[in-house]
């Protein structure tokens, strides 16, 4: 007889940032597994976790992992709060022993053990900024009417909480529960498991926007980058030292490619009150070269390949060195204007919170 199980955690993010601007890519979200936080339950599982990575809570650093174990089968069972496994060896001990416990039953009621997550999350967070993941395997599941898992499913990923499952068998069988592209198979690998959950880690603060492969869909997969449109007619020089102040290392935002901007325009049709769209960006006119603005203390990014240039710009860089985007038609063009005279909206950029950029409450 099976025990179907669900595995819930808190996740945080981290501190050093080994991207460099001047690759000249947007930032992806953080890669590092063992600063992660991740949901197992046996010993073959167990690995997407990693010894390394620090499992509770009394780590003296704040990127922990904190695990909860739920069991179900026509009932749910709590086998561990998220307080209780303060190390690697404590998930691994725990998981192996409760899966050793036979099961009296055939019924498979996910919906109990989705219900009971949610309250362990609800309950026991105390981590407002740490992310809210659940991991369900399962080679089947049944219940109709109050015993339906996808109304609770639903619900949890409404209040921000990502579903990833693992179906032994059909993978279609829990594609409707999971959060978008999180639904896979046990003969996936653990690979396609660890992208979710490094993907999971990755956010933005609030009010800002995370940059993402598709704008019309928020599910799509996103950069480790968000942008803040400021509705603030300001100068160019005031609206570099607004962004400099909104968040760490944040900065006006650049626009590396087509996409980028694109994106960027998309967000202003939804953010910016003023029409026709203008909006300050971070190009400007330095030492004879087009560079990006970057946070302090971080070298220039000169411009390469792509550009924007409205017909007949740039002009006088000399007197009119910095750049902000205009609408033209449909779309939006650079022009370039003076400094300290022109004003207009502007966007912001910073780095999301994951992996390699850890962000504490009181930023969040």
């Amino acid at each position: 007889m099976k025990i179907y199980i669900i595995l819930l955690s808190l996740v945080a993010a981290v501190y050093a940032s080994p991207y460099d601007p001047l690759s000249y890519v947007d930032r992806p979200c953080g890669t590092d597994l063992s600063n992660l936080w991740l949901d197992v339950i046996t010993s073959n599982i167990l690995s997407v976790f990693g010894a390394n990575t620090r499992i509770g809570s009394n780590s003296v650093e704040p990127r922990t992992t904190r695990v909860g174990l739920v069991t179900y089968n026509s009932a749910a069972t709590l086998n561990v709060d998220l307080n209780q496994f303060q190390s690697f060896s404590d998930l691994r001990n725990g998981v192996i022993s409760f899966l050793k416990v036979p099961a009296n039953t055939k019924d498979s009621y996910l919906a109990t053990g989705l219900a009971m997550a949610a309250q362990i999350l609800n309950g026991q967070g105390l981590r407002d900024h740490y992310q809210k993941v659940i991991i369900v395997y399962a080679s089947k599941y049944s219940g109709y009417r109050d015993l339906d898992p996808q109304p609770i499913a639903d619900r949890l990923k409404g209040s921000g909480v990502k579903i990833i499952t693992v179906a032994y068998g059909d993978e279609a069988l829990l594609e409707l529960l999971s959060s978008p592209r999180y639904s896979f198979n046990s003969a996936s690998g653990y690979s396609q498991i660890q992208g979710a959950l490094l993907e999971s880690n990755c956010y933005c603060p609030q009010e800002w926007i995370q940059y993402r492969t598709d704008y019309s869909d928020r599910s799509s997969s996103p950069y480790g980058v968000c942008l803040l449109p400021v509705n603030l007619a300001a100068n160019w020089f005031a609206a570099k030292h607004q962004c400099s102040i909104r968040w760490n290392n944040s900065h006006l935002a650049t626009e590396f490619n087509q996409a980028k901007h694109d994106f960027i325009l998309n967000v202003a049709k939804d953010y910016l009150r003023h029409n026709p769209y203008q909006y300050h960006i971070g190009l400007n006119y330095v030492n004879g070269g087009w560079v990006w603005d970057q946070p302090a203390g971080q070298p220039a990014v000169r411009l390469q390949n792509w550009s924007n240039w409205g017909t007949g710009y740039p002009i006088s860089p000399a007197s009119q060195s910095v750049v902000l985007n205009i609408q033209n038609g449909v779309t939006t063009k650079w022009n370039n204007v003076a400094m300290y005279t022109y004003t207009a909206d502007f966007f912001c950029e910073t780095y999301s919170c994951d992996t390699d950029n850890y962000c504490d409450a009181e930023q969040y």
